[in-house]
């Protein structure tokens, strides 16, 4: 891991740690298979990405496009596997859902010192929308977030509570915050919020994914995705 990260910095990448990896070196998981990263979605970024992949040996791992500025801002991901001892899966996106521009999000990062070398990570608010998937495991991890920033933040204000209020989908957690606002709400009343909001982020993040499957099923069928197993070195 810390080849794959340091030739990114020979290269010059310009990229942020997110999901689950980022998730862990905050302290709100414990697990994740994947390394992924939001780079930023510009032609010369890829081509850094590119190199300092092919550096490490990388190869093509699945359903992937072209890393092409097109394919990056239509949400497409991009799937690499490093030789590594375990081998390291890395999942690429230049314009993830549900958050802003790259340049905002990169302003918001927080340089963290991990195992593999003091790499950019995405800020904890960005990440928790980032987090706002189909997966109901990722909920949990979203209220773990918010139970970190109210730690980190002795004094909240009335704004920053009815965030943290709205963001947190542990029902007892939304509880407390919602009578430290004064309003009165019971546990029950909140899990049925709660389901319902989880609900909504889901069908929003299918809707999301949907859309870009049909993309890459019509790149499949044009014989456009890079086939598995090529090496990163052979593209052109």
């Amino acid at each position: 891991m810390r080849k794959l990260f340091r030739s990114f910095e020979r290269f010059d990448l310009e990229y942020l740690l997110i999901s689950g990896q980022a998730s862990i070196l905050y302290g709100a998981a414990t697990f994740s298979e994947d390394v992924d990263l939001w780079i930023r979605p510009t032609a010369p970024n890829a081509r850094r990405l590119l190199r300092a992949l092919s550096a490490c040996g990388a190869r093509i791992h699945k359903h992937t496009p072209p890393l092409t500025q097109r394919h990056m801002m239509a949400g497409h991901g991009f799937h690499f596997v490093i030789p590594l001892r375990p081998p390291v899966y890395l999942d690429i996106m230049g314009h993830p859902p549900r958050v802003g521009s790259f340049e905002l999000a990169f302003r918001r990062q927080l340089t963290m010192d991990t195992p593999w070398g003091r790499l950019p990570v995405v800020g904890i608010d960005d990440l928790i929308l980032l987090k706002m998937t189909r997966r109901l495991s990722d909920y949990e991890v979203i209220s773990n977030l918010v139970r970190i920033r109210l730690r980190e933040t002795p004094v909240p204000s009335p704004l920053f509570l009815k965030w943290a209020a709205r963001n947190t989908f542990r029902a007892e957690d939304r509880v407390r915050l919602c009578r430290a606002l004064g309003r009165g709400t019971s546990v029950g009343e909140c899990r049925r919020q709660i389901a319902a909001e989880i609900a909504r982020h889901q069908a929003r993040d299918s809707a999301y994914w949907s859309r870009v499957i049909q993309d890459l099923r019509s790149l499949r069928r044009r014989g456009l995705l890079l086939p598995d197993g090529v090496p990163v070195r052979e593209l052109r």
